[in-house]
């Protein structure tokens, strides 16, 4: 029995090294800091068109308290993600699903993983194109924007997780002062009583208001694929925290200071609030200042897409063991273009979706995944150290 015991862990060392050798991860690193700025610009993302709007319908006047609440939910959420993060932060993320679950189970949730974040690539390069035909260019056909757009995502997703990361470094500068720019030059705008009453609608209203946001924070689930490549690991945690709360906070000033440019009955009718600040922007010498809001959102927009573009490449390659995941993106591409044509049919549709079904769907990835993750490593550990003080 003793020969037999040590076979079996033989075995499963032959088993752990080559499925380490077959997805390796330390080819690819990024440092801390850029991990930074692009859990800053992910989590930013499309949120910061769409979250005044939404955050509004619920929570009216409450809104700041609304943001709040979801700026402590960042801390929170963002450090469980850390904790998830640190089990395979040396092996990556699928391997650790297979060895931890078993070659069936961990695949299964893998693939199931991979859906949701191919369900957001879905949705965001619809919104891209439903924005610019709507706002900016509405002669241009939808399909003709959406693919132009994927095309430059897939090349990115090509050039792979280095070059985005340090084309996040350089684009991340301008991203803030735009940002600032526009918060600075809308603020003489910003009337206070628009914030009045405070505490309407009570507890009720604060929650709702909260949960439109924290569905956009729950996405942030989807850097624990990218945090294995992060070089200096004694950093990684505080950048994930630091990352998502600073880009939640964002979030939150956008919602802030368009509820008090516009007020509650406009901003509840504006599907874009936050265009609309730079829309309300006159200079006698400078027009169309809308379009400081529409750089940092495709900044902000097209280094999300093209992460969880990436994200969905890698994990696709790995599933059907091809070693080179840039294979496969250009037939992701296509899938994807035409699935967000056929899942999703017009605008009204996707905000059906989103108001209705994504909160849903975001909070069974964005919270009860990554504690599943932490309730099973825990139990594992436990079991493991009662075996070693047992013998």
């Amino acid at each position: 029995m003793q020969t037999l015991f040590y076979h079996k862990n033989a075995q499963r060392k032959v088993v752990i090294i080559l499925i380490n050798n077959s997805y390796k991860v330390t080819n690819i690193q990024i440092s801390a800091l850029q991990f930074f700025i692009i859990s800053i610009l992910f989590v930013v993302g499309d949120a910061i068109l769409y979250v005044p709007s939404l955050i509004v319908q619920g929570s009216s006047h409450t809104i700041w308290i609304a943001g709040l609440i979801g700026i402590a939910e960042a801390v929170l959420l963002s450090l469980l993600y850390a904790l998830v993060s640190k089990q395979f932060a040396n092996k990556g993320f699928f391997p650790y699903l297979e060895l931890t679950y078993g070659r069936w189970l961990g695949r299964v949730l893998f693939l199931l993983f991979l859906l949701y974040v191919m369900v957001d690539v879905i949705l965001m390069i619809f919104e891209m194109g439903s924005f610019m035909v709507t706002v900016i260019m509405p002669e241009t056909p939808l399909e003709a924007i959406i693919m132009v757009f994927l095309l430059v995502v897939i090349i990115g997703a090509r050039l792979g997780l280095e070059t985005l990361s340090r084309a996040a470094e350089v684009l991340f500068p301008w991203f803030c002062v735009f940002f600032f720019l526009l918060v600075c030059l809308n603020l003489p705008n910003a009337k206070f009583e628009n914030m009045q009453p405070f505490f309407e609608g009570g507890i009720h209203a604060i929650f709702k208001g909260n949960i439109s946001l924290a569905s956009y924070i729950f996405e942030s689930v989807i850097l624990i694929v990218i945090f294995p490549h992060i070089r200096e690991k004694d950093q990684a945690t505080k950048a994930y925290i630091k990352g998502i709360t600073i880009g939640v906070t964002l979030l939150v000033i956008i919602s802030l200071l368009s509820l008090l440019v516009f007020g509650l009955s406009t901003l509840k009718m504006e599907f874009y609030p936050s265009y609309l600040l730079g829309q309300t922007l006159e200079f006698n010498f400078f027009s169309h200042v809308e379009v400081i809001m529409a750089v940092i959102w495709f900044i902000s927009l097209f280094f999300k897409v093209a992460i969880c573009f990436f994200v969905s490449a890698q994990g696709i390659s790995q599933l059907i063991k091809i070693q080179d995941y840039r294979i496969v993106t250009f037939p992701i591409g296509i899938f994807l273009f035409a699935l967000s044509f056929i899942c999703i049919p017009s605008s009204m549709y996707l905000i059906h979706f989103i108001n209705s079904t994504w909160l849903s769907y975001s909070v069974t990835y964005g919270l009860f995944f990554p504690l599943f993750l932490l309730a099973v490593e825990l139990i594992r550990k436990s079991r493991k150290s009662h075996r070693v003080n047992g013998r």
